[in-house]
């Protein structure tokens, strides 16, 4: 089988389009979480949970 072939250059790009879907998903999912994980956000929760140790 030839790799001119047209069904298997069509079957290989659909393949590649396919992992290139899943892949591009992971990472925007990957992406998403980092971005809601920001700095200010886990400082103030550190230091309202410090604040109620101190506390107790």
């Amino acid at each position: 089988m030839e790799l001119s072939n047209p069904i298997v250059l069509i079957i290989g790009g659909i393949l590649l389009l396919a992992i290139l879907y899943f892949w591009n998903k992971r990472n925007a999912s990957n992406q998403k979480a980092r971005r809601n994980r920001n700095f200010r956000s886990s400082y103030y929760e550190r230091k309202k949970e410090r604040d109620e140790k101190s506390k107790q």
